[in-house]
C-alpha cells in the first residue's frame, strides 16, 4: 500500500514540476489571455476547466498577470 501512495505522490510531482514554467501551463491548458481579463474571471476558468494536480500553480500564473492585478509589475520577467 505505500509504494503505491508513493507512486503516485511521486506521479504528480513530477507533473507539477514539468510544467511548473507558467507559459507552459497556459499552453496545455488553452487558457484565456490573462492581460484581458480580472482576476476573478480567471479563477472561475481555472475552477471550471483544471481538475488536476497543476490547479493551483496555473491559477497562479494566471492571477499574477491578470489586467486589474495591482501588484501585475512586479511579477517576475515582466
Amino acid at each position: 500500500m505505500k509504494k503505491i501512495v508513493l507512486l503516485a505522490v511521486a506521479s504528480s510531482l513530477v507533473t507539477t514540476v514539468t510544467f511548473a514554467d507558467c507559459t507552459s501551463l497556459m499552453a496545455k491548458y488553452n487558457a484565456p489571455d490573462p492581460s484581458i481579463k480580472t482576476m476573478r474571471q480567471l479563477k472561475r476558468w481555472v475552477k471550471r476547466k483544471v481538475k488536476d494536480a497543476n490547479k493551483g500553480a496555473l491559477e497562479k500564473c494566471l492571477v499574477d498577470r491578470a489586467a486589474d492585478n495591482p501588484n501585475k509589475a512586479t511579477v517576475a520577467g515582466e
